[in-house]
């Protein structure tokens, strides 16, 4: 009979992080990871964009840094292309079809946001209050987080509390004039949701993806995805942590009311004091779990948990390097979007509502000399049928065709959001393990009455995307989790 301190399902990234922060601190952990390797979905990923830099300097993670300038590139029909580069302090236009007041508007758009979603910022790092609770700790946050948003001034308070619950649209034709700019930032809104940029609450979305961003909306290059998973894997290993590759667990084991192991697919029982899941909440709940030992009004709200994948993952090998028309060479180390207005969107949106896709679809991609890495927009998870793969792919291909002349593809593999499901055991292939939108987000993620990263069974906690403060390999949903659990077992 094996026993633990700590066992965390799923070896995720951040599966992998809580375990660091519990492994500092002396408790003997076992990850189970299902597949051949770590990582889950930030296996996705081309690079790490917003990795948190506190995880970083807490766990002392030798990483290297790009130090190379990065940029987005919204593509245009006409090849007018406008390059933007982030800065923390400053975004600057190398090249754009938007005139001189067009640029200043999105400039101050996007400086407002940042200022917005710096109060949000400061509650990204803890447990989400408790409404109603009683406890002075659960009301002190939320004092604070009143004189956060009080703390941006009188015109700006109102102003927060005035668009928080608006769609991105109606914000953006009000305060931008240019088609091309008010599309990316459309896009930056809805990316990895269920969204569009007429649904009610994408700018909160937006502030919210700004926040866990350090500031940031359009992501540059941080680090490489095999370097970060790598390392992350080494340094538990390091600091003790057991890792158990092909080890999927087929249920959590109760003892009455509290959780004290779990068994695997092969039967084999493992027992530890603390149980953590780093599998999407549904998934935790209704398989891992059963609902035996759960209440009725619970299952009600576990069940009612939205979690609808919407973007495809495109691979291209290429003959040689793309070359994009009419950009300079030192500017390609981009992320690449096509959304170019903010129709475009919402009709490639509409088509997703009815489980199908767009004929006009929402790209962004990167590459890596001939390797073109894709996410394909609004792609959605159907039930009881598929996509057309190979449709998909002729159309992304024939998208991408008026950008790249030299467009010669050798191979080309897809993975929709079913597929995803399937190969990352992510409920509806989501890449949030729930979808990011006003009433599942903070105190209301993943649901109430689970948003704490508690459960109603004793020794059990949460620590995935679907939690608290949501989706993006920035690793703060496992750093919250280990701190959660060192607070309550000092």
């Amino acid at each position: 009979m094996s026993k633990y301190d700590i066992i965390i399902v799923g070896g995720g990234h951040n599966g992998l992080i809580c375990a660091s922060y519990l492994a500092k601190r002396k408790f003997k952990t076992l990850i189970l990871e299902k597949n051949t390797e770590v990582g889950g979905l930030a296996n996705c990923g081309s690079t790490i964009n917003s990795l948190s830099s506190k995880i970083v300097k807490d766990l002392n993670m030798n990483l290297i840094q790009s130090n190379k300038p990065s940029y987005t590139v919204a593509l245009e029909p006409s090849n007018n292309h406008t390059v933007i580069e982030e800065r923390y302090n400053d975004i600057i236009f190398h090249s754009t079809s938007a005139d001189q007041e067009s640029q200043k508007q999105f400039k101050s758009l996007v400086g407002k946001y940042k200022k917005f979603s710096s109060s949000l910022r400061k509650f990204m790092y803890n447990e989400p209050p408790r409404l109603k609770s009683g406890k002075s700790k659960d009301a002190w946050q939320l004092i604070k987080m009143g004189w956060s948003i009080r703390g941006l001034g009188k015109r700006n308070m109102r102003e927060f509390l005035r668009i928080i619950g608006l769609n991105i649209a109606d914000e953006l034709e009000d305060n931008i004039s240019n088609d091309t700019l008010k599309g990316l930032l459309a896009y930056e809104s809805i990316l990895g949701s269920n969204l569009g940029p007429r649904s009610p609450g994408t700018v909160l979305t937006l502030l919210y993806k700004q926040a866990i961003q350090e500031g940031l909306i359009f992501n540059f290059k941080k680090y490489e995805r095999n370097e970060f998973l790598s390392s992350l894997e080494g340094m538990c290993l390091n600091q003790g942590v057991e890792i158990r590759k092909n080890s999927g667990v087929k249920n959590i084991i109760l003892d009455g009311h509290s959780a004290k192991g779990v068994r695997l697919e092969n039967n084999e029982e493992i027992f530890a004091d603390i149980i953590i899941s780093n599998v999407d909440p549904k998934r935790t709940y209704f398989n891992l779990l059963g609902t035996e030992a759960l209440d009725t009004d619970f299952i009600r709200r576990a069940n009612n948990v939205r979690a609808k994948g919407n973007v495809a993952k495109l691979n291209l090998s290429l003959r040689e390097k793309p070359i994009i028309n009419s950009l300079e060479e030192n500017k390609s180390n981009a992320k690449f979007v096509y959304a170019p207005d903010i129709n475009y969107i919402e009709n490639s949106f509409n088509a997703s509502k009815y489980n199908t896709f767009s004929d006009n679809l929402c790209i962004e991609f990167k590459y890596n000399e001939n390797e073109i890495d894709a996410n394909i927009n609004y792609v959605p998870y159907v039930k009881n049928s598929t996509h057309d793969k190979e449709k998909i792919i002729q159309q992304s291909i024939d998208l991408l065709k008026p950008f790249i002349d030299n467009l010669n593809v050798t191979n080309a593999t897809i993975l929709t959001p079913n597929d995803i499901e399937s190969k990352f055991h992510v409920t509806g292939g989501s890449w949030n393990h729930g979808e990011f939108e006003i009433d599942q987000l903070f105190m209301m993620r993943p649901f109430y009455g689970s948003a704490q990263y508690q459960t109603p069974i004793n020794n059990l906690y949460l620590c995935s995307a679907g939690t608290h403060p949501g989706g993006g390999i920035t690793g703060i949903n496992g750093h919250n989790t280990a701190k959660k659990i060192l607070e309550e077992h000092r």
